[in-house]
């Protein structure tokens, strides 16, 4: 008998709760992570990139261009779902922009939406300043523990995608549909290039004596070599087979050429900024 009852009291009092991610989710920008490794190396990640990387406590993290929105690219495919929310009114629903950015951003956020015309005094902005996935999902959970019933969660990164997803074993009783949406992918980079030729024999040196076959390369800045391997590789195995490489000689002999070459397993995301060096070699 409870159990009918608590089934109609969510029919008399739904509520919707409709959670849009920002970055590779509504726009495209070009803001970058800086990432110090401890030997001195730095490198720039996407958002998205960085979500699959993840931290590590060795290395230094500046987020300081994600408190602006740079260069960006509306994804309208996404915007225009929030755009039919939004317009649809808040009775019994509330629209949410949940990123990991931090606070600092939000002013930003609000500036670019209300350049491409969405209301935002219709618009939840919440800035976790987190980016476990666990810190979306944590603040779903107590979304539905204030009586949402009815949860559509849009957000480019796998991780926070399954995160959310896992809350429906907790509460079987609520309506989650959680999507991950990779239209970014399909936007072309503002500064993206033609196919780029260095010296054949940097890339014959590479494919030659790397041992292991190789499925693409790509420059990215004007000097690192990425070099996708044809196989999948843990982080660790990955780590071992760049410590074998950086070894070699023939790595050393690349270096004096002025180029630095760094192994990446096949499922490693593709560096935005990168150019394509080769076509696939499978």
């Amino acid at each position: 008998m409870s159990f009918s009852f608590e089934k109609w009291r969510g029919f008399i009092n739904e509520s919707k709760l409709r959670v849009f991610d920002f970055d590779d989710t509504l726009v495209k920008s070009q803001s970058k992570i800086r990432v110090t490794y401890p030997d001195g190396t730095v490198e720039h990640l996407t958002s998205a990139e960085y979500a699959v990387q993840g931290e590590d406590p060795e290395n230094e993290y500046d987020f300081s261009e994600f408190e602006e929105v740079i260069d960006p690219q509306e994804i309208e495919k996404v915007t225009n779902i929030l755009r039919n929310v939004v317009g649809a009114g808040s009775d019994g629903r509330e629209a949410v922009i949940l990123t990991a950015r931090r606070p600092v951003s939000e002013d930003a956020i609000k500036d670019y939406l209300e350049e491409i015309g969405i209301d935002i005094s219709k618009i939840t902005f919440v800035l976790l300043g987190d980016a476990d996935p666990l810190a979306k999902s944590n603040w779903i959970e107590e979304k539905i523990k204030s009586g949402a019933t009815d949860i559509l969660f849009l957000d480019d990164s796998g991780k926070n995608v399954d995160a959310v997803l896992d809350l429906k074993q907790q509460y079987p009783d609520i309506k989650i549909d959680a999507r991950q949406v990779k239209y970014a992918e399909d936007l072309p980079s503002p500064d993206s290039e033609p196919d780029k030729q260095i010296d054949p024999e940097v890339l014959q040196i590479i494919e030659d004596h790397v041992e292991l076959p190789i499925r693409s390369m790509r420059l990215h800045g004007d000097d690192t070599i990425l070099v996708y391997l044809a196989e999948e590789y843990t982080h660790e195995t990955m780590n071992e087979i760049n410590e074998w490489w950086e070894q070699s000689d023939y790595f050393k002999e690349i270096q004096q050429i002025g180029y630095t070459v760094k192994l990446l397993s096949s499922d490693a995301p593709t560096q935005e900024s990168s150019i394509s060096l080769t076509k696939d070699l499978l």
